[in-house]
């Protein structure tokens, strides 16, 4: 009897197929879709501490961020274009230059203006030596790595971004709840016309 369970057992082809992953490159979603858009939130530790709300439209190499508050009170603007980032304060009703953005994002030290665009999308970006030239030049222990779980329809989906300062303290947890791609066009204009005053 047990050599027949046993047989039986081997006999019996375990199932080990993996999930499909969900880690196309950016350029390859590009290929595939026109815009993206989704919601999240940013978990902050240290210095700024807090939760900050926010939602986000991209078309191609533009991103546009609006930023809320536990309340779902507007408090930030941001456009993200290929060299620049803009930012409006709604609350106070000025604009922060990218130093003072910085101040408030400090992973935005690591990541450029296209990474920013490519996390949103869903892409991993290439940031590891951006991240080791930071390290050496203001000599600072700091941890930068995402995670991926399901997220709306993808199995593998990059999901959140981690951040920490171990000199500061300073954490960041940037956590995508939804996204979805799209072959529809944004209004581009219309977004940008809220960032004037």
């Amino acid at each position: 009897m047990f050599f027949f369970l046993f047989f039986i057992s081997c006999a019996i082809k375990p199932d080990f197929t993996l999930p499909s992953l969900s880690k196309k490159s950016y350029f390859e979603l590009l290929n595939n879709y026109n815009s993206c858009m989704g919601k999240g939130i940013i978990d902050s530790k240290g210095e700024m501490r807090g939760k900050l709300y926010f939602s986000f439209k991209s078309q191609r190499d533009s991103t546009f961020i609006e930023f809320s508050d536990i309340l779902g009170r507007k408090t930030l603007l941001m456009w993200v274009s290929p060299k620049k980032i803009t930012v409006r304060d709604l609350i106070n009703n000025k604009y922060y230059s990218y130093n003072q953005v910085v101040k408030f994002f400090p992973f935005l030290k690591v990541l450029d203006t296209q990474n920013i665009t490519e996390v949103v999308w869903g892409a991993e970006p290439d940031y590891k030596k951006s991240l080791k030239k930071y390290k050496k030049e203001m000599n600072r222990n700091i941890e930068l790595k995402f995670s991926r779980k399901h997220l709306t329809n993808e199995k593998y989906a990059l999901s959140t971004l981690h951040y920490k300062d171990q000199k500061s303290g300073d954490a960041f947890k940037v956590d995508f709840k939804s996204r979805q791609r799209h072959n529809d066009y944004i209004n581009i204009k219309k977004l940008w016309k809220m960032l004037e005053f």
